[in-house]
């Protein structure tokens, strides 16, 4: 192969140059492209004022406030039931609360519940017929066939006209007045209601046997401020 000549190292000297600035003007273009837009003016303060006010927190001066829209509220009472409602557009008030009936006031003593007294079991301590065990009689037994007419004691005000959960059955109780009741157990039938006032000597109901009883009686009672006592000594 022959040697090359002056001549054909000009010429390779040349390609090479060429193809270095064509490298160097892509690499121009290509950089321009992707820096975006001058920034207006030159220098590095120009640049550091760009900066700084970029990253700057806002701050409100000294005497400033804040105030919020408050919007008026108010308060109105609750719907009325529509029973109650109609108690209240009747009275034209709100509906009155039910009041117990004062008991009309006692006299000294009692008289007798039944027409013909007689004890079959006395007040005290006494020998349970249905347990057999020891318990506190808290009243007379008296003698009474079933349906035999009840009076009252005395007069007062009927406290109590229904069964009783306690052993007493039927049962009625009298408030005299004064701290002082009677009351009439094992009925066979109940002849007026709460509330209703009564006189002395006024028929109340039967005698019977109904709840914890062994047989057709009346176990009549006397309560003095809650607490009963002797019959015998009120009647």
């Amino acid at each position: 192969m022959p040697a090359a000549g002056p001549g054909g190292s000009r010429r390779k000297q040349v390609t090479a140059a060429a193809t270095l600035s064509v490298a160097a003007i892509l690499t121009a273009s290509l950089t321009a492209a992707h820096a975006g837009p001058a920034p207006t003016g030159t220098g590095p303060a120009v640049q550091a004022a760009a900066t700084k006010a970029s990253i700057a927190p806002v701050q409100a001066s000294a005497g400033a406030s804040i105030s919020y829209e408050r919007p008026a509220v108010t308060t109105e009472q609750a719907p009325v039931p529509a029973p109650a409602k109609a108690q209240v557009a009747a009275a034209g008030t709100a509906a009155p609360k039910a009041v117990a009936a004062a008991p009309v006031a006692s006299s000294a003593r009692l008289g007798a519940p039944l027409a013909s007294m007689s004890v079959a079991s006395p007040f005290g301590i006494r020998s349970s017929p249905i347990s057999g065990s020891g318990e506190l009689h808290t009243g007379l037994d008296l003698v009474a066939a079933c349906q035999t007419a009840v009076f009252a004691a005395g007069a007062g005000t009927v406290v109590e006209a229904g069964w009783s959960a306690y052993g007493g059955g039927n049962r009625i109780v009298v408030d005299h007045g004064n701290g002082l009741k009677s009351t009439y157990n094992h009925l066979a039938s109940i002849e007026t209601a709460v509330g209703a006032t009564v006189t002395a000597g006024q028929r109340l109901a039967a005698a019977g046997t109904t709840g914890a009883s062994t047989g057709c009686h009346l176990h009549f009672e006397v309560l003095l401020n809650g607490q009963t006592v002797n019959p015998q000594g009120w009647i």
